[in-house]
């Protein structure tokens, strides 16, 4: 690859890293094009001569943020112990990921960028395989018991996360419902070596705070 191919390669990595953090923390339709450009220090022509609109940067800053997800979740399963810990250590990867959030940034998709937010689906579908997986094989370890239905419990369980996270209640804090609903989710599905399982990660993670 030639020294100008790679240079504009650095450019759009990093537009896009810096659009995603934007569009993620402030919502997009709060996050203007001149906006992008001055915080980046280049001018808007630059960002429009790599990508042809701002749905096009959108669309990127998605796919860049789901490959992030994706490669994170990979890391924390791996590195866990066994595969109900994994379950466990993402749920807390989760819960600080949505903490950066912004409730608008899936507003906007789904309100002004449909076909953007299609690409959101699909990597629910994905995150459904690869949590059925880790289900499956937290029965065969004994954590979580064998009568159930590894890809019911992962559909089941993404479901919930959106619901709590696309339709929260001012009633309650959203950390609060989101820690409940997993704790509960994951005491109910637990045998008894699951559910001692559960009680040493929380109160590790009481200590560690």
């Amino acid at each position: 690859m030639n020294p100008e191919k790679n240079m504009e390669t650095s450019t759009k990595e990093r537009i896009i890293e810096h659009a995603a953090l934007q569009f993620l923390n402030n919502g997009i339709k709060n996050i203007t094009m001149d906006e992008l450009a001055e915080q980046l220090g280049m001018s808007k022509r630059t960002i429009y001569e790599l990508f042809q609109n701002k749905e096009e940067l959108i669309m990127e800053s998605l796919k860049y943020f789901v490959q992030l997800n994706n490669a994170q979740q990979k890391k924390i399963y791996e590195a866990s112990e066994n595969s109900f810990v994994a379950l466990l250590s993402l749920y807390k990867s989760n819960k600080e990921g949505f903490l950066r959030v912004n409730h608008r940034f899936i507003d906007d998709l789904k309100k002004y960028f449909p076909k953007i937010c299609k690409l959101h689906d699909d990597s629910k579908v994905k995150t459904n395989e690869f949590l059925t997986k880790i289900f499956n094989d937290a029965i065969e370890e004994g954590f979580i018991l064998d009568t159930l239905n590894p890809a019911i419990l992962s559909h089941l369980f993404t479901e919930e996360m959106s619901i709590v996270f696309e339709k929260s209640s001012a009633s309650f804090q959203f950390m609060e419902v989101y820690e409940t609903l997993c704790l509960t989710f994951f005491r109910g599905i637990a045998t008894s070596k699951g559910l001692e399982a559960v009680k040493n990660y929380t109160e590790e993670n009481k200590q560690g705070k």
